[in-house]
C-alpha cells in the first residue's frame, strides 16, 4: 500500500497477525525500556472501560454490541504498540 506510510503500515501487520503480537506485547510488557505509564496505561485501559456502566454500543444488540467492545482492545493494543520505540519493536519482532 504506497499511500500509507512505514509506521501505519507497521501497525496494520502487527494488528493483522494476532498470533505473532500477543508473544510481542508479552515482551514488552516485562521490558524495562518500557515506560511503567505505558505498560499502565495499556493494562488498566480496556480494564476500566469494561468495568465502567457506560458502552458505546449496547451488548444486547448482536455482534456490534461485542465489536464496540473488540474495537477498544485493538485501539488500546495499537496506541501500545505504536508509543514504544522501533528498535525494542524490531528486536522482539524478529525472534
Amino acid at each position: 500500500m504506497p499511500w500509507l506510510d512505514s509506521s501505519v503500515t507497521r501497525r496494520l501487520k502487527i494488528l493483522l497477525n494476532i498470533p505473532k503480537s500477543a508473544p510481542l506485547v508479552w515482551h514488552l510488557i516485562w521490558d524495562k525500556r518500557v515506560e511503567w505509564w505505558k505498560k499502565a496505561l495499556f493494562v488498566g485501559g480496556p480494564l476500566v472501560y469494561f468495568f465502567l456502566p457506560v458502552d458505546f454500543i449496547n451488548d444486547f444488540v448482536p455482534f456490534f454490541g461485542q465489536l464496540d467492545d473488540l474495537t477498544v482492545l485493538f485501539l488500546m493494543l495499537e496506541r501500545f504498540i505504536a508509543s514504544v520505540p522501533d528498535y525494542i519493536i524490531r528486536e522482539y519482532w524478529q525472534k
